[in-house]
Order: structure tokens, then sequence, then C-alpha cells
């Protein structure tokens, strides 16, 4: 049961913590009792503020999520959940030195052939900073070249962002028109100064071959320019990262396989 108030002096205290609730106070000679809080009545003010803090916090957090990852499934991509891989502990470490990163300005490029982790591994980077608090944009070239909003608006959205991701880099060797709006949207985050993530199926030694203007591609001397501008600045940016490991669809697939075959088998 908790303590009751009580007079002394004239003023009230707390029966808890023994503090004033009152205090008096002079004015114009005149003397006054006014009330003030107690130890008590402080420290549940204070519980309060924190209280309300962290749920403006969780807010601020959510809307950042469904700002920042456009698509749905990547916001269920968690290291927690994650069968862990060399690249992904690599990931972790980013997420663990982000402060680091950012102050460098050292972003990622993980490269490689198709359905081997690259976007779950960038999703999961995506995430973990989230909950942390950093707002951070993960969005697809596909999605870029789609965008009806004009190249200069989606640069300008980027730059709230303290990471940005944009995944398979290679979806714009479509035109003139798509190379352009690609290069103008990195280079727009090279002049910000803040870190980048892509992820491509292109190989690395074809990014060093097209940043050379060294292909034998039969590409025109002006795709061959478009690309190099755009694969220089990614490869000044970031730090390759190689994922070469079993696709992450194999086995789910080998496993449906497995249970139709033992489904089927003869009894």
């Amino acid at each position: 049961m908790a303590s009751k108030d009580y007079t002394q002096d004239g003023l009230l205290y707390c029966g808890a913590c023994n503090k004033p609730k009152q205090m008096r106070i002079n004015v114009f000679s005149d003397e006054h009792i006014v009330s003030v809080m107690c130890d008590c009545e402080v420290e549940e003010k204070e519980k309060e503020r924190r209280e309300w803090e962290d749920k403006q916090e969780e807010i601020r957090i959510s809307n950042l999520r469904v700002n920042s990852i456009q698509d749905r499934e990547r916001r269920k991509c968690r290291f927690e959940s994650a069968e862990m891989t060399a690249n992904l502990e690599k990931c972790q470490k980013y997420v663990n030195n982000w402060e680091e990163m950012r102050k460098n300005n050292i972003g990622l490029l993980m490269w490689g052939t198709c359905g081997n982790g690259k976007s779950f591994a960038a999703a999961c980077i995506a995430n973990a900073l989230t909950d942390k608090g950093i707002p951070t944009m993960m969005t697809s070239f596909p999605t870029i070249l789609s965008d009806q909003n004009n190249t200069m608006e989606i640069a300008r959205q980027m730059r709230d962002f303290e990471l940005v991701i944009l995944d398979d880099l290679g979806a714009e060797r479509q035109s003139q028109y798509a190379l352009e709006k690609v290069f103008y949207i990195i280079d727009e985050r090279y002049k910000s100064g803040k870190p980048l993530i892509v992820t491509t199926n292109l190989s690395l030694d074809l990014m060093k071959k097209y940043r050379k203007g060294d292909t034998q591609s039969g590409s025109s001397f002006g795709e061959i320019q478009d690309y190099s501008r755009i694969y220089d600045r990614v490869l000044e940016m970031c730090v390759a990262m190689h994922f070469d490991k079993q696709s992450r669809r194999e086995q789910p697939v080998r496993d449906k396989a497995k249970v139709m075959k033992e489904a089927f088998a003869e009894r």
C-alpha cells in the first residue's frame, strides 16, 4: 500500500520519498504556498517522457521502414533468421561498424551471378540499419527507370537517406536515356558524400574493362563511354564483394523435387 502524504511545518510532503510537494514563495511581501514536484513525481514525469520518446522512435522507424524498403518481401530479410555465410558475416560487420563506414563514405559493390543472395544480403543491411533508426533506402534500377518522377526529383529524395542501396545494376542496358538516368542518379549520390551499396549480376572484370574503355562487346563508342562513367563512379565509391555461393533458391527447389519424388514413388 502506498505511503500517505503528510503535513509538516504547514507544507505537504510525499509519503514515499519524504520530499516536499509544496513550497513557500514571497510575492510583493505576501507569502504564498505553491505546488512543486517531489522526487516521485519527477521520476514519474521522466518515465512518461521516455515512454513518449520511445513511442515516437518506434513510429519513426516504422515510417522509415515503409518509405525505405519499397519491396515488402525485402522487409523480412534479417541477419537473425538467416543461415550465416562468410558474405553475410561481412555485411553484418558493415552494420556494426556503420559509423566508421559513414565517416569514410565506404559503400559495397555486391557482384556475382543471379540468385546467390546479393539482394538478400543488401536487404539485411537495410533492415538492420533501419532498426537502429538510420535512414536507409533500398530500391532497384528497374524501379527507378519505371518511375514517372523526373530524375532530379529521385536524386533529391535519395539525399535524405544516410545509405542508399541500388539493386540490379545492369538493368539499364536498354537505351541512351536509361544510361543517362542511371549515371545521373549515381553521380548525384557520389556528390552527396554518402555511402552507396550496389548489387549487380555483371562481373567485376567486365565493369573494369568498361571503365577503361577496353571491351570487345560490340557496343558503340558512346555506349562504352556511358558505361565507363557509371562503373567508374561505382568502383570508386564501393568495395567489391563477390557472391559466388550456391543459389539460395536452389535448395528449396531441390527439397520440393525430393518431396514430389517420394510422393509419386510406387508403393
